[in-house]
């Protein structure tokens, strides 16, 4: 858990009790760094939240005194489990389709290529001198 300062973390609450809001978690974990979502799950039987946090950075040991105060404690009625959770899914998924295009471009090139050449937008010059062919095979007669 340490030496990831720098890293936003996403964490697992599970034993929510019923009455927990988005706004509490944010206010009870605020106060080991930044809280930058919360995003909260609840079913019949259970209500648990993930949080991504970002651990303060002048404090490195601000993710482990998380861990070892609220784990396991009694909160609003209920008794809260935190664990390291993996990255949201749909993180993931950006992240591991932008490594597979760079991965094709840099074997297409056969040479690395860097980050700002992809995020350039195209100007309006240059999308009028594109063109577009559009290739409609010939349509026969149906006959019965």
């Amino acid at each position: 858990m340490e030496g990831q300062h720098n890293k936003t973390v996403r964490i697992f609450v599970g034993g929510l009790a019923e009455s927990v809001t988005k706004q509490d978690l944010h206010s009870l974990f605020s106060s080991f760094g930044n809280v930058e979502a919360v995003e909260t799950i609840r079913t019949k039987g259970c209500s648990f939240a993930y949080l991504d946090f970002l651990p303060s950075p002048t404090d490195n040991k601000s993710l482990s005194r998380l861990f070892s105060k609220y784990n396991g404690c009694v909160w609003k009625g209920g008794k809260l489990k935190l664990e390291k959770a993996k990255e949201h899914y749909l993180v993931r998924l950006k992240r591991e389709w932008d490594e597979d295009a760079m991965s094709k471009i840099e074997h297409v090139c056969h040479k690395p290529v860097t980050t700002d050449k992809l995020e350039e937008k195209p100007t309006k010059e240059s999308l009028k001198t594109k063109q577009l062919h559009i290739y409609f095979p010939r349509l026969r007669k149906l006959t019965y």
